[in-house]
């Protein structure tokens, strides 16, 4: 099989590939070059298997690119948008590796970042950052360095006291008897939803005391 002809896609840098006279391969230009290809070379099954397997390669690896882009991605996140646009498993797998290895993608990183983005939404327990941290794919080795290195027992009292408060803030009624039992019930399911254990729920519920009986008078 004969290389007969090689032109420029109406995309700059995509190239068709005509071979005996018949248009077969529309490829990257960094494919064409990967090859370098020229017009007369001598082609075999094997040649052009590999240059449909390195144009998917490229192809995905843009995508990626363009997909992180606009915001940093886990390494599931990323296989599972790549995974949507149908590319084979192997080329998914080849694109994860090139990009964890030029530094494009790190769950170390982005677990970190994920976890500061939570955290500057709303207090969280630790309980919480582990769900959503594994919600993204993030191993649990990843997932507990990177909680013990954002929060301190202390820091996640902190946080559960400045939950507690926004609670009792947003409950206030106003001239309306609460049961003091029924507004700690409410708080400790509350802040157990945020992922606080229950050591703290309770550490913060005693320093709380007599805020909250003030909200309930």
């Amino acid at each position: 099989m004969i290389l007969s002809k090689i032109e420029r896609y109406k995309d700059k840098r995509r190239y068709d590939i005509y071979i005996d006279g018949e248009q077969v391969l529309r490829i990257h230009e960094e494919v064409l070059i990967m090859f370098g290809l020229r017009t007369g070379d001598r082609l075999n099954d094997e040649i052009i298997e590999n240059i449909r397997t390195s144009e998917e390669f490229v192809l995905a690896k843009e995508k990626a690119i363009a997909i992180l882009s606009r915001r940093m991605r886990s390494e599931k996140e990323l296989r599972d948008k790549l995974r949507i646009k149908e590319f084979h498993p192997e080329i998914i797998g080849k694109v994860i590796i090139y990009l964890r290895e030029c530094g494009f993608i790190d769950d170390t990183k982005f677990a970190m970042t994920y976890t500061n983005h939570i955290l500057s939404r709303k207090p969280a327990g630790k309980a919480l950052l582990q769900r959503e941290l594994r919600l993204k794919g993030i191993s649990q080795t990843i997932t507990n360095d990177t909680i013990t290195k954002r929060l301190s027992d202390g820091d996640e009292d902190e946080l559960a006291r400045t939950a507690a408060q926004q609670f009792l803030k947003k409950h206030q009624r106003v001239n309306t008897s609460i049961d003091e039992k029924i507004q700690r019930q409410k708080l400790t399911g509350f802040l157990a939803r945020r992922g606080f254990s229950w050591q703290t729920i309770y550490r913060v519920l005693r320093s709380l005391n007599s805020d909250i009986e003030e909200q309930i008078e």
